[in-house]
């Protein structure tokens, strides 16, 4: 399945961040078949990067999951804003089997969400890696 594709074709800088998220959130929702559940996790991270000179505030989200060779597959969507006052020292790692809540919920009422939720985005990166 072409996620990247699919979320590409769905997702726009036009969007609220909720909107964004929302379409991640029903692209977890696609059964991936796997042996274990469990082994199906997702990532929120946000942080102040320096990416070509600039530094923007990511606001990230990952799902991993095994691949046939026994790596992991992680598909991200980034979502980059200005860096501020409100931001710039915001920083978080969270694996959904850290959570105690629901995942998506657990976004969506972080700091880095209330922080940058009414901001302008500055640019959105969906791909596709593999560790």
């Amino acid at each position: 399945m072409n996620w990247e594709k699919i979320l590409r074709s769905s997702i726009s800088d036009h969007m609220t961040l909720d909107e964004i998220i929302s379409k991640f959130e029903k692209m977890c929702d696609i059964d991936l078949e796997l042996e274990d559940p469990q082994d199906d996790v997702r990532l929120f991270e946000t942080g102040a990067y320096d990416i070509d000179g600039n530094e923007l505030f990511y606001f990230s989200l990952v799902r991993q999951f095994p691949n046939e060779e026994e790596e992991f597959c992680q598909f991200h969507l980034d979502v980059l804003y200005s860096l501020d006052d409100a931001n710039r020292d915001l920083s978080e790692s969270a694996w959904s089997f850290d959570i105690d809540t629901d995942f998506f919920a657990y976004v969506r009422n972080s700091k880095a969400y209330m922080a940058v939720k009414d901001q302008e985005i500055i640019r959105i990166d969906i791909y596709m890696d593999e560790t």
